[in-house]
C-alpha cells in the first residue's frame, strides 16, 4: 500500500472518530437536557397531581360513614376515588396507579404493556427516584408518590409516555449521520489531495533514486520545500552528486588501470620479445664470439631495466597503505647530501646543492628517493648539451620548507606536460627506453609527495630546462636531532 493511500486512509479514520464523537456528545448532552426538562416537569405535574388526589380521597372518605371502621369500604373507597380522578383527568399520554402497601394495586390504567415488575420496582424506589420503561414501542418514565392518607400506606405511581424525547434524539442522530457522510465525503477528497500533495516529493525522490539506480548519475530531486522532506530531498541530492563524483572517479580510476596494464605490456613486451630473439641468435650461432657478446649484453642491459621496473611497480604499490610511512625530523642539508651520494657513479652533470640548515618531518628513504629520482630524470634532460647544469636546492619561505630540483636540459614540450607524472608516460619513448627509462619515475614521486600530504609543481619550457618543486611544513630547530645537525647522511 502506497504511503499515500496510508495517509489518506488514516486522515478519514480520524475524521469519522471525530464527527462520531462529536455527534455522540452533543446528541447525548441535548437527549439528556431534554429528559431532565421533561422529568421535572413530569415531577411537578405529579405533585400537583398527589394533592388533587388526595382531596378526591378525603371528598370521597367523608360521605362514606365506614371510612375509620372497615378496610373494604376504605379499600372502596380509595379506588373509587382514584377511578373518578383519572376519569376526570383523563390524558392519552399518561397513566395512573394506586398502589397499596406496596404489594398490590386498588386502580390502574397504566398502559397494559408495563409489567407488573417494573411497576413494583418504581413504587419501592420511592418519591426521589425515577425509572424509564420500553414495552410496545414506547418509552414511558415513571415517579411515585406517596399519598398522605392517615392509618393507609398508599402510593401514587404515575406514567408519561415521553417518547417524543427519544423520537427527538433519533431524529437529531439521523441528521448529523447525514451531515456526517457529506463532511466524512468532503473530508476524504480533502485528504485524498492533501496527502498527494504531501508525498509529491517522496514520489520524486522514489523516481529519481530509481533512475540514479538505473545508472542515471545526473538525475537529481530539487524538491523546494522548507520542511523535513526539503531537508531530506538536499540530503538525497549531496549524496547523488557525491556518488556522481565517486563513479567518475572510479571510472578515471578503472580506465587509468587500464592505461596502466596496457602500457606495463607493452613495456614488458618488447624488451621480453628481444630478449627472446638474441637468446635464439645465441643458440643458432654458438661460435660467434661477437654475436654472443652482443646478444648477452643486450640481455643484460633488458633484464636490469625489467628488475629497475619490478622494483618500481613495488615501490609505487606500496605507497597506497598511509601506515608505510615513518616520518622523523632530518635536516635538509642531509637529505640533499644523501640524494648526491646515491646517483649512479659516473652520471653527469653533478647536482649543485644549495641548502638553508632548516628542519622537516619526512620519511627519509622515500623523500631521498623522490628527489634521486627527480635529479636523474634532469641528468637525462641534460645528456648531450652542453654547459647544462642541475641545482638542488632547499629554501625556506615563511614557514614552508620548499625543496628544488631544477636543470638547464632539454625542457618538457607543453602538449605533454600535463601527462608527464601518469606511469609508464614517457615524452620520448626510444630517448628514454636507450636510458633505461620506464615512465614510472615521476609517478612514483608523486604518489611520495601524496603521501606526505604536499604535491609536486612541475615547471618546463622545452629548450630552456625543468623546474619541480615541492613543500613541506618547517619544524623547529629543538625537534632536529643532534646526530643530524651537522649535514652527514644518516644510515
Amino acid at each position: 500500500m502506497k504511503f499515500a493511500t496510508k495517509l489518506s486512509l488514516g486522515c478519514i479514520t480520524l475524521l469519522s472518530c471525530a464527527l462520531c464523537a462529536a455527534g455522540l456528545i452533543l446528541t447525548g448532552k441535548s437527549f439528556s437536557g431534554s429528559l431532565e426538562t421533561t422529568r421535572a416537569a413530569m415531577q411537578a405535574q405529579q405533585a400537583k397531581e398527589k394533592y388533587t388526589l388526595e382531596r378526591c380521597i378525603f371528598t370521597a372518605a367523608e360521605t362514606n360513614t365506614m371510612f375509620s371502621t372497615n378496610t373494604m369500604v376504605e379499600n372502596y373507597t380509595l379506588a373509587t376515588a382514584a377511578q373518578q380522578y383519572a376519569e376526570q383527568t383523563a390524558d392519552a399520554n399518561s397513566g395512573l396507579a394506586l398502589w397499596v402497601n406496596g404489594a398490590y394495586t386498588l386502580y390502574s390504567n397504566l398502559p397494559t404493556a408495563l409489567p407488573r415488575a417494573v411497576q413494583m420496582q418504581a413504587v419501592s424506589n420511592g418519591a426521589d427516584h425515577w425509572q424509564l420503561a420500553h414495552c410496545a414501542g414506547h418509552w414511558y418514565l415513571l415517579l411515585s408518590q406517596p399519598l398522605d392518607i392517615p392509618g393507609v400506606q398508599a402510593d401514587m405511581l404515575c406514567s408519561y409516555d415521553v417518547t417524543s424525547v427519544f423520537a427527538t434524539r433519533n431524529a437529531q442522530l439521523r441528521a448529523w449521520l447525514a451531515a456526517s457522510t457529506a463532511l466524512l465525503a468532503l473530508g476524504g477528497a480533502a485528504a485524498v489531495l492533501f496527502s498527494r500533495l504531501v508525498t509529491r516529493p517522496l514520489t520524486t525522490l522514489q523516481s529519481a533514486s530509481e533512475k540514479i539506480a538505473a545508472g542515471q548519475y545526473t538525475e537529481r530531486t530539487q524538491v523546494q520545500t522548507n520542511d523535513e522532506i526539503g531537508v531530506l530531498s538536499r540530503s538525497f541530492d549531496a549524496m547523488a552528486a557525491a556518488v556522481e563524483t565517486k563513479i567518475g572517479e572510479m571510472d578515471e580510476t578503472l580506465q587509468s588501470q587500464k592505461d596502466f596494464i596496457a602500457a606495463f605490456t607493452h613495456e614488458v613486451k618488447t624488451p621480453m620479445t628481444a630478449m627472446l630473439g638474441y637468446a635464439d641468435l645465441m643458440r643458432a650461432a654458438p661460435d660467434d664470439a661477437d654475436l654472443q657478446r652482443e646478444s648477452a649484453n643486450y640481455i643484460y642491459h633488458e633484464t636490469r631495466r625489467l628488475e629497475e621496473l619490478s622494483r618500481r611497480l613495488l615501490a609505487l604499490m606500496g605507497l597506497d597503505a598511509a601506515d608505510r610511512l615513518t616520518p622523523e625530523p632530518v635536516s635538509d642539508r642531509s637529505l640533499l647530501n644523501q640524494v648526491v651520494r646515491s646517483l649512479p657513479q659516473g652520471s653527469t652533470p653533478v647536482p649543485r646543492i644549495i641548502a638553508c640548515d632548516c628542519a622537516v618531518q619526512v620519511d627519509r628513504a622515500l623523500w631521498v628517493d623522490m628527489l634521486r629520482n627527480l635529479t636523474i630524470n634532469a641528468q637525462r634532460a641534460c645528456k648531450g648539451i652542453a654547459g647544462a647544469a642541475i641545482t638542488l636546492r632547499c629554501q625556506q619561505q615563511g614557514s614552508t620548507a620548499v625543496f628544488t630540483v631544477a636543470d638547464t636540459g632539454c625542457g618538457i614540450p607543453a602538449a605533454d606536460l600535463p601527462r608527464v607524472t601518469e606511469a609508464f608516460y614517457m615524452v620520448d619513448k626510444s630517448r628514454s627506453r636507450a636510458d633505461g627509462g620506464s615512465g614510472i619515475g615521476l609517478a612514483l614521486c608523486t604518489r611520495i609527495a601524496q603521501a606526505h600530504g604536499t604535491q609536486l609543481q612541475i615547471d618546463s619550457t622545452e629548450g630552456v630546462g625543468t623546474t619541480v618543486t615541492v613543500s613541506v611544513p618547517i619544524l623547529g630547530p629543538d625537534d632536529l636531532p643532534a646526530a643530524d645537525a651537522d649535514g652527514k647522511e644518516q644510515p
